[in-house]
């Protein structure tokens, strides 16, 4: 007898241990499932046990089984948005058991450090609004739900990640992107439903940390060979296998982007439309959705090489191909924000509505709001002026202080002149002219990493897109 209880417990201590249930760290108490559709849910259990999940919006019942690794997944059918509910999932042993379940709406949140910018800001870089906004935090607890994934890079796609559901407070609010938060809020606050928001960031990355080496390479067969001057973040996929891998069976209504700098710092800005076609190609392929929404942020104004330089506007004519490129995409425009001296504007309380306005109009569907900038679409030289035609979902202006500043005109010289702008009453058009330029053959707007001044907008207050009539990329 002795000796077949010794090999009972022998044979318990070699083989392998597994828990009744085991969860990933994104499902969770407080979480927010997307509404109206089949939500994923997965996990490991034992193995080849049957894993039986019941839902309190409806009581039904869902059963899987476990594969030899102990691995099930299933999709849960959600109704329209509410809560607080529970689900309890079970193989037969101790379950799970998930609490305070809110049904809404789920935004995806990547980028880099102007994404990753928390609502308390950086060492002397403040974020606006902050001090009102964590104080009415408390009030969207049941609105917002906050989850931020840690910050691991990874040369091998990691299956789980560390973090945890929270509720909209001051203090999980605090620390978390201030970009994203601010969108949530404006949607919860249009929509009257809660709001899941899952951060995944990293400051001082480029694109290609967050695709795969192949999806990369598709871009720059050679790209591999300058990845080892890179910092591990930055290194090709890095990201991608430890921040975005993870969350890829959760299933989401979208995307929030607010990267690019890292990409005029390193050189390769004029393939950026390409990059960013990949990566949301390959972003959508891995949630199963070919149109899901992605929504990201003009790169605002900054030094780079030189406040006059152009690497900037060289980077923003790529984000706007990928917009033209990509369906059910859109970029805000930030001309009217930003520093020479900060690359981290601080706000992104205007950021996050903006974003929240492309949302709110272009996949809920609401009316009577303005949500797209002033953007160039044809120019024709009539006596001596330039008559610059825009497309905007608002009439242009006016600026009531006076004629709009940030036009340059050129003549076959290609000599750059700060130029005179003036809406023209009753059209989508302005007209810009200098008598320094007799022949005008060319006009920019706001083609300066750092513009003196650019006052252009439509009557929504959206500020127009940097542009340039001509293709002088060797010409500042």
């Amino acid at each position: 007898m002795k000796k077949i209880l010794f090999l009972g417990l022998a044979l318990c201590l070699l083989g392998p241990a597994f828990a009744a249930v085991k969860l990933p760290a994104v499902l969770g108490s407080n979480m927010v499932l997307q509404r109206e559709c089949n939500a994923n849910l997965w996990g490991e259990a034992s193995p080849s046990k049957k894993v039986t999940v019941v839902t309190s919006w409806d009581g039904r019942k869902y059963t899987t089984t476990a594969d030899e690794s102990g691995a099930w997944k299933l999709a849960v059918a959600t109704p329209e948005a509410g809560g607080p509910y529970t689900i309890r999932i079970s193989d037969g042993k101790e379950g799970v058991t998930l609490d305070n379940v809110m049904i809404g709406e789920v935004w995806i949140c990547s980028g880099q450090s102007n994404m990753q910018m928390t609502m308390t800001g950086n060492y002397g870089e403040p974020t606006d609004g902050s001090a009102e906004a964590l104080i009415e935090a408390g009030k969207y607890k049941n609105l917002i739900r906050l989850f931020a994934v840690d910050r691991v890079p990874s040369a091998e796609p990691r299956t789980d990640c560390n973090g945890a559901w929270q509720e909209a407070s001051s203090a999980s609010a605090s620390g978390f992107s201030a970009a994203a938060y601010y969108f949530g809020r404006n949607l919860a606050d249009a929509l009257d439903i809660p709001i899941g928001l899952i951060e995944a960031d990293w400051g001082g990355t480029r694109i290609e940390a967050w695709m795969t080496i192949a999806a990369a390479q598709e871009i720059e067969p050679d790209m591999l060979a300058n990845d080892p001057i890179h910092g591990e973040p930055n290194k090709a996929a890095r990201l991608f296998n430890g921040m975005i891998r993870p969350i890829v069976d959760y299933t989401a209504r979208g995307f929030i982007w607010y990267q690019g700098e890292s990409n005029i710092i390193t050189g390769n800005y004029l393939l950026y439309a390409r990059y960013m076609d990949k990566l949301v190609s390959l972003w959508r392929a891995e949630w199963g959705d070919p149109d899901m929404p992605f929504y990201y942020v003009q790169l605002a104004p900054h030094r780079y090489e030189g406040t006059d330089g152009i690497s900037l506007p060289l980077i923003i004519e790529q984000q706007l191909i990928a917009s033209d490129r990509i369906p059910h995409t859109g970029m805000i425009g930030t001309t009217d924000i930003g520093h020479d001296l900060c690359i981290h504007p601080s706000q992104k309380d205007i950021v996050g509505r903006r974003l929240a306005l492309l949302a709110l109009t272009d996949t809920y569907g609401l009316q009577g709001l303005v949500s797209h900038g002033p953007r160039y679409e044809s120019v024709r030289f009539e006596d001596g002026k330039a008559y610059v035609t825009f497309k905007t979902d608002a009439t242009l202006g006016p600026n009531y202080a006076g004629r709009i500043q940030g036009f340059e005109i050129a003549g076959p010289d290609k000599v750059f002149i700060p130029a005179r702008a003036e809406y023209v009453p009753g059209k989508m058009e302005v007209v810009v002219s200098s008598e320094l330029v007799a022949e005008p053959v060319a006009v920019r707007y706001a083609f300066r990493n750092v513009p003196k001044a650019a006052t252009l907008t439509n009557t929504g207050g959206l500020p127009a897109f940097p542009f340039r009539t001509d293709d002088w990329n060797d010409v500042k």
